[in-house]
Formats: structure tokens, sequence, C-alpha cells
């Protein structure tokens, strides 16, 4: 499997288990509670009612996914450099 494919999939489950981690990607405002880090993804109102946020999602696999990619390269650079000075 290509690494970008893999790194996308990780940035996916990262973006969402972190959505609904408590300390860090839940927010209550209002009596509404926002789930998402860094962007909102999702809110739910009091009275049952939810909603998705529009761009939430999209941004927070970009976010991590830009992450992930370059602490590959960090680390994919890091060892071609350990092997040069070999």
């Amino acid at each position: 499997m290509n690494h970008k494919k893999i790194i996308f999939i990780l940035s996916l489950f990262i973006a969402i288990g972190i959505a609904f981690t408590p300390v860090i990607g839940i927010t209550y405002d209002n009596g509404v509670i926002y789930y998402g880090f860094p962007a909102y993804m999702f809110a739910y109102y009091g009275n049952g009612g939810w909603s998705s946020q529009s761009l939430g999602p999209l941004f927070n696999v970009a976010f991590f996914y830009v992450i992930f990619l370059q602490l590959y390269k960090l680390v994919t650079k890091k060892k071609i450099v350990k092997n040069i000075d070999k």
C-alpha cells in the first residue's frame, strides 16, 4: 500500500477519534456541545437536534494529513542521512 494512502487512513481515524475525546475534542458553549479539533465537525443541541459542520471534517482530515506527511518526510530523511553517514 502506498504511504500516502496509509497516512490518509491514519489521519481520518485520528480526526474522528479526537473529535469524540472528552478533553480535546468536545466543547460546551451555551448548552450546545461541539465535537471536533481543531475545527468543529458536529454540533449537538440539548433538545435532541444535531448538525454537521460543512468544512470542519475536511479541514480536520487535511490538517492531520499534512502533519503526518511532514513527520513521515522527516523520519525518512533522517534515515537516508544516517545511511549516507555510514
